[in-house]
């Protein structure tokens, strides 16, 4: 497929945003008005989280302001396009990137307390989004423990800091 000619139909069925997305992330390696990719190497392009996000982080700024979009939405219309559940493999690793191998000593370290406590909610709140997604209820077996470290490091972050009965 023409790379010109995907962007075309993201055009007329897409919102602006989602084809700025598109276009800014295809422009980055190829030439969008000559190159060609067949369906599925645009779709692993596309799809893939952290791939989308990466690419995408140099125009966050544009994205939120411009079009007061969030970059969920878009990933979450992108996917639609190819009949790809969001709530997938690729967002599930991203999401628990985020949260494994996370030192306590950067939770406890901030020494203003509200912000401190801002940031272990934020933590937990990372978490939650995992544990509430539809990809991990549904792999729950094989995937529950990925999340034991980050959990009670978690549970070690709020002992530590006095937060234990703050968020229950």
């Amino acid at each position: 497929m023409r790379l010109s000619d995907f962007l075309a139909d993201i055009k007329n069925t897409e919102d602006e945003v989602v084809h700025y997305c598109c276009k800014h992330l295809l422009s980055k390696k190829y030439n969008v008005e000559e190159d060609s990719l067949d369906e599925e190497t645009l779709k692993s392009l596309l799809v893939d989280y952290d791939n989308f996000s990466r690419a995408l982080n140099d125009s966050a700024g544009t994205i939120y302001r411009k079009y007061e979009a969030e970059l969920n939405d878009v990933y979450k219309s992108i996917c639609n396009k190819f009949n790809e559940d969001y709530d997938n493999k690729s967002l599930f690793e991203y999401r628990l990137a985020r949260v494994s191998n996370q030192e306590p000593r950067q939770f406890l370290d901030i020494e203003d307390r509200d912000t401190q406590e801002t940031v272990i909610q934020k933590y937990e709140d990372k978490i939650n989004a995992i544990l509430e997604s539809k990809y991990y209820k549904e792999n729950k077996e094989e995937l529950s423990n990925n999340l034991v470290i980050p959990q009670k490091t978690l549970d070690l972050i709020k002992s530590a800091a006095g937060l234990v009965w703050f968020f229950k």
